[in-house]
């Protein structure tokens, strides 16, 4: 899956308040998840697009317009590999699985990016959430019935760029 990465408004805000020495909208989401009782509240979970998708358009209102959907579809949690000092690079350190899709299409349109999220789940009534990173393909990715979609160990990457 060949990608192209770039980090959200909301996660690079939350990058600097947090180098600067400042309270972070992170830290708060942490903290409302912890108090909501989530056993993981600093997991950052996966949801797939169905657009291609640019920094304005990072929030999560706007990302649930576009999630996928189908039955069998769920964000996923993503394993982080510890950052590489000399890289500055961070990358999934474990396989991850969509599906399998069960609808006669699998998912209703075809994957187009995905994005890092602070919550498993989000309803357009609730956008509850950060977004903190965000993928395009470099080609779209069209599901069928009973078939999965799989991430390799390393297949996104997050890199923190030094200038």
């Amino acid at each position: 899956m060949a990608a192209n990465g770039f980090i959200a408004v909301q996660g690079a805000v939350s990058a600097l308040d947090h180098l600067t020495g400042r309270s972070t909208a992170l830290e708060a989401e942490w903290l409302a998840k912890t108090q909501a009782g989530d056993p993981l509240p600093r997991a950052t979970y996966l949801m797939l697009l169905t657009q291609v998708v640019t920094d304005a358009q990072t929030d999560m209102t706007t990302l649930l317009g576009i999630e996928a959907a189908g039955t069998g579809y769920a964000r996923q949690p993503i394993p982080w590999a510890a950052a590489a000092t000399g890289t500055r690079t961070s990358s999934t350190s474990d396989l991850v699985q969509f599906g399998p899709f069960s609808d006669a299409t699998g998912l209703a349109a075809p994957v187009t990016g995905a994005a890092l999220v602070t919550r498993m789940t989000s309803s357009a009534g609730q956008p509850t959430g950060l977004c903190l990173m965000a993928w395009n393909l470099a080609t779209a990715i069209t599901t069928s019935q009973n078939q999965a979609l799989q991430l390799a160990v390393g297949s996104l990457q997050m890199t923190l760029a030094v200038s």
